[in-house]
């Protein structure tokens, strides 16, 4: 008899981490999960280039400083089109500047090791659904660094300022769709649109650009 619980989907996920102590802490993570495989693990990034095409991950977790090749030169390889695997960037120590690289590489998430168990799980899930998941311990860092640094192009409308702050507060398309009054697929065009005008590889990259133009409400 199968499970009315039986997930509808499984997340499958790659660990890049050469640090055995958070390998064993992030597989227990996963493993609580039962929308979520551990499909396979790579030490570092050339070893992760080589998992990946065996494995097949959704999402890669990443560790940003590792051996032989980093968190984000792999990141940028890992997202590379015809490649459509999500990556969250995870990492002990970090900062507002290695975020900013990790997102404009091409990560759908920026953790720290010592966030919840349950936030790098909602990491893992929002990447897969397109979103992008960025540390509370970061933001109000990223806020006090960076915003207001630059400005948005002069012929940017009020409506895309105003949907790129919704993204930097990290609402989703259902939600930004909500206090818009627009359909969640209208949503998806507009962003989709602006990830093509302003030459960013995903939302969590639009997400950092709105923080740095200061378009993201306290």
């Amino acid at each position: 008899m199968t499970s009315s619980l039986r997930p509808e989907f499984v997340i499958r996920v790659m660990l890049v981490e050469d640090d055995p102590l958070a390998q064993q802490a992030i597989k227990t993570y996963l493993s609580r999960s039962a929308d979520i495989e551990l499909v396979g693990v790579a030490g570092d990034g050339v070893e992760a280039l080589e998992l990946a095409p065996t494995v097949n991950p959704d999402v890669a977790i990443v560790d940003i400083h590792m051996p032989r090749m980093g968190g984000i030169e792999l990141t940028e390889r890992l997202t590379t089109p015809p490649s459509s695997i999500r990556v969250v960037c995870f990492t002990a120590l970090g900062d507002d500047r290695v975020m900013l690289q990790a997102l404009n590489a091409g990560a759908s998430g920026f953790l720290l090791k010592s966030d919840s168990p349950g936030l790098i799980l909602h990491g893992v899930r929002s990447a897969f659904s397109g979103d992008a998941l960025v540390s509370p311990k970061l933001v109000a860092a990223a806020l006090a660094n960076r915003r207001g640094q630059s400005s948005p192009p002069p012929d940017l409308s009020a409506t895309d300022k105003e949907l790129l702050g919704l993204i930097g507060r990290g609402l989703s398309n259902a939600e930004i769709a909500q206090e818009l009054y627009l359909a969640t697929s209208t949503v998806k065009t507009y962003v989709s649109r602006l990830l093509g005008r302003l030459e960013r590889p995903n939302r969590a990259s639009l997400a950092a650009l709105a923080h740095e133009w200061g378009l993201v409400e306290p």
